[in-house]
């Protein structure tokens, strides 16, 4: 009885260190962001409201209007991609530019490992043919192709960037 007795206040105790460190670490933060907000409202001739213009409201609302659209593009894209690929960036209008054409631009850079004795660019261009044949992926994008690519040294990875727009 006093073994099951010093277990529960023992699990207890624990649980509300557990509770006190984290309520410790939310009121540091806390104070870190009120600390940073006092600093930014210091600051001379800095705006003290944050104003949103129309087009970038505009763009916020088409996205957030069909994250479905992104999560099974993305996934489609992972499930084309060869096991001999890895993707290294995925950007959406990484210029930011404020055109309409180019807020759909999705830029995808990744390498490709090509097998000795295979032509480095066919591998690349497997995969642009992949995802401009796919109709999940290729939905919303008139023009799907290969912007750049590139061998090293050795031959044996190809780096590409596909643009989507």
């Amino acid at each position: 009885m006093l073994g099951a007795s010093l277990a529960y206040f023992g699990a207890l105790v624990v649980v509300l260190g557990l509770y006190g460190l984290n309520c410790a670490s939310l009121t540091a933060r806390a104070a870190q962001i009120e600390r940073t907000a006092a600093r930014m409202r210091a600051q001379p001739g800095g705006q003290k409201d944050w104003i949103i213009g129309g087009p970038e409201l505009a763009a916020v609302e088409r996205v957030r209007s069909n994250p479905r659209q992104w999560r099974n593009r993305l996934a489609r894209l992972a499930t084309l991609l060869p096991a001999n690929a890895a993707l290294t960036s995925v950007a959406v209008n990484p210029d930011n530019l404020p055109s309409a054409e180019d807020q759909n631009k999705l830029v995808i850079t990744g390498q490709v490992k090509v097998p000795p004795g295979q032509d480095r660019m066919r591998s690349v261009v497997q995969i642009v043919n992949l995802l401009h044949a796919d109709p999940v992926f290729s939905a919303g994008y008139h023009n799907i192709q290969l912007a750049s690519s590139r061998a090293n040294a050795e031959g044996s990875l190809a780096e590409f960037v596909i643009e989507c727009r």
